[in-house]
């Protein structure tokens, strides 16, 4: 009896031992197969190659645009600038990118034009939109992919009332049929202003500035000493015009000044607003500048003439 379970003991031990020892020349086999085999490259297809084609940059219209910045949803109007402006590449003049990505802040008075920019023969979109208590402007081309943004304008516009109805203008400046986008900004401080129109050509997929014209400027009277002489200022102010090119003349710009001293009186009356934000009546003191004013002395009319350069892509002084 006790041979018999010392015998059934030694067999157990002896399989035990031969399976371990198979196992083991099992794994050696195949960690010496796996060196020496061919190797196939396989990819991952977690990480395998996209097609960059069509990105979450297009819009498939420029009403999608407009409904997506005036919505009442937060996430909504934070991915709608962020597919607008907060991508790699995009070539924009005076735009607060930061902004709009921390406080996306409904659109106001946000509104849509179909309008030739260059001289490709479909017309580009143009959205134009009040945020933040600042004028917003963007150029949307179409591409086989969608619609695309490819030029922002948000100028500064500390001292104009708001909600700075004529801020953009689209003027028909090079060629009949095409137009430019002409946009003002102002600064100044409790003596002097500038207001400034600046001119931006869509040239392929970006805005060029072609030109640039002091509009008004209002600045102390240097060595006047007389009675009340923070109210006198001298005051420049200019009126323009763009002639589009024709057979034999290329376009033409033509800047008249009229300068005067003026001396103000008063204080500057209020404006009043409505907001679509929050749905009330504003109202907020207008610039000094918005004063009375008399006029003390005149200077005579100058004017400026430019015209347009082809080699340049922008207007140049007549005779230059």
């Amino acid at each position: 009896m006790l041979k018999a379970v010392w015998r059934f003991r030694w067999r157990l031990a002896v399989g035990a031992l031969c399976f371990f020892v198979g196992l083991l020349l099992a794994s050696v086999y195949v960690l010496l197969a796996g060196l020496f085999e061919p190797r196939v490259e396989r990819s991952d297809p977690a990480v395998a190659p996209q097609f960059m084609g069509c990105d979450e940059a297009f819009f498939t219209s420029p009403d999608e645009v407009l409904a997506a910045l005036k919505d009442e949803e937060v996430g909504v109007r934070r991915e709608a600038f962020r597919r607008l402006f907060l991508r790699p590449g995009v070539r924009t003049v005076y735009y607060d990118y930061e902004r709009d990505k921390d406080f996306p802040e409904r659109a106001e008075g946000a509104r849509l034009q179909l309008v030739n920019l260059d001289d490709s023969p479909e017309d580009e979109a143009l959205v134009t939109f009040v945020r933040a208590d600042s004028p917003v402007a963007v150029v949307l081309k179409r591409r086989p992919c969608g619609w695309r943004a490819v030029g922002v304008v948000s100028p500064w516009l500390r001292f104009e009332d708001y909600p700075y109805a004529d801020w953009i203008e689209l003027p028909e400046a090079i060629r009949p049929g095409e137009h430019l986008i002409l946009a003002r900004e102002s600064n100044g401080n409790a003596t002097s202003y500038t207001r400034r129109a600046r001119v931006f050509l869509l040239a392929g997929d970006h805005l060029e500035q072609v030109a640039e014209i002091d509009e008004e400027t209002i600045a102390p009277v240097e060595g006047y000493a007389g009675a009340g002489w923070s109210d006198v200022k001298k005051q420049r102010v200019a009126s323009y015009t763009f002639t589009p090119r024709t057979e034999g003349a290329p376009a033409r710009l033509s800047v008249e000044y009229k300068e005067e001293m003026v001396r103000y009186s008063g204080v500057a009356p209020t404006n009043a607003y409505w907001r679509e934000v929050d749905g009330a009546w504003h109202e907020a003191r207008r610039h000094w500048r918005a004063r009375a004013h008399e006029v003390i002395k005149a200077v005579p009319v100058s004017e400026e003439q430019f015209v347009w350069s082809e080699q340049k892509s922008r207007f140049v002084p007549a005779g230059s």
